[in-house]
C-alpha cells in the first residue's frame, strides 16, 4: 500500500548510521539482533540507547545496587561487541519505576538530534497484549520523537540544539510487532545474535537463557516459513510522516 502514495519501504541496509533505543538492556538483541548485526557488517554505525536502570530484573540478590548497574553495563558492553554496536548510551530511569513520558522524549530527540540517524529502531508501542510500561513508554516516545525531532522550538541540549541542523530520518523501524510489512533474513547472523543473549546473566539463569534462545530461534524459523531463507525477523518499516494522522497505517 506505500506504492498508492508514491512511497517505496525504505532499503534499511541503505543506511549509514542507526539509533536503537530499547526499555531495558537486552530489549534490542532479543527481538532484532540479527538485523542489526546484518546493519553492522554492512557497514552502518550501530548506537544503543536505553531507558531504564535493569535493576528490578536482576536476579541475583546479593548484590547491591551499584554491583547490580556495573555487572549490566559489563554485561551489555560484551554483547554490543558482538553486535557490532559502535556505542552505547544509558539514561538510567528507574526499571518499571515513575518517569516523566516527556523527559523520556525529551532525551530521544537529543540523541537523534545528535547522532542524525538514518533509522531509528524501537519496539512498536501499538503492539497488542503488551503490558510493561517501559516498553510502551520507551516506544511511545521514540515514536513521537521521530515526528517531532526536526522543531528547534521543542528543546532538547541546548548545546546540541544551537548545533542542530535538521537532517531526514529516513524510518523508524519497529520491532516486536503485530504488523510486520518485512521479514529479514537473518540465517547469517543469528549465531551473532544468540551469542550476545547469552551475555546477560545478570537477569537469566543459564537454563532460562538457553530457554529464550530456543524459543526466538524457533520463533524466527517460524517468521520465515513463507520466505526463501531460513530464519527470519520481523519489522514494521515505516516513514516517519506516516506515524501521524493516518488511521490506516497499521495496513502498510
Amino acid at each position: 500500500m506505500f506504492k498508492q502514495f508514491g512511497i517505496e519501504i525504505p532499503d534499511i541496509f541503505a543506511a549509514r548510521r542507526v539509533l536503537a533505543v530499547q526499555p531495558h538492556y537486552d530489549d534490542n538483541d532479543i527481538s532484532a539482533g540479527g538485523t542489526l548485526a546484518r546493519l553492522s557488517e554492512n557497514g552502518a554505525e550501530v548506537y544503543y540507547l536505553t531507558v531504564t536502570d535493569d535493576l528490578v530484573g536482576v536476579i541475583h540478590d546479593g548484590w547491591d545496587a551499584h554491583e547490580a548497574v556495573q555487572q549490566v553495563k559489563a554485561e551489555q558492553e560484551h554483547a554490543g561487541k558482538i553486535i557490532g554496536v559502535k556505542h552505547q548510551y544509558r539514561l538510567d530511569y528507574p526499571d518499571a519505576g515513575d518517569y516523566s513520558y516527556f523527559s523520556l522524549r525529551r532525551e530521544i530527540i537529543k540523541y537523534i538530534r545528535l547522532l542524525k540517524p538514518d533509522l531509528l529502531f524501537s519496539l512498536d508501542p501499538w503492539m497488542m497484549y503488551e503490558a510493561h510500561n517501559d516498553h510502551l513508554l520507551a516506544a511511545r516516545a521514540s515514536a513521537e520523537a521521530a515526528i517531532l525531532y526536526t522543531f528547534t522550538r521543542l528543546t532538547s541540549d541546548l548545546d546540541i540544539d544551537a548545533d542542530y541542523q535538521p537532517h531526514p530520518l529516513q524510518a523508524v523501524v519497529f520491532h516486536n510487532t503485530s504488523y510486520p510489512n518485512t521479514i529479514i533474513d537473518i540465517g547469517a547472523t543469528l549465531e551473532k545474535k544468540n551469542a550476545a543473549l547469552r551475555c546477560y546473566t545478570a537477569q537469566f539463569t543459564e537454563p532460562d537463557l538457553e530457554m529464550l534462545i530456543a524459543r526466538t530461534s524457533f520463533y524466527a524459523r517460524y517468521l520465515a516459513r513463507e520466505e526463501s531463507f531460513e530464519y527470519g525477523e520481523a519489522l514494521k518499516i515505516m516513514p516517519p510522516e506516516f506515524l501521524h494522522g493516518i488511521s490506516e497505517a497499521f495496513r502498510f
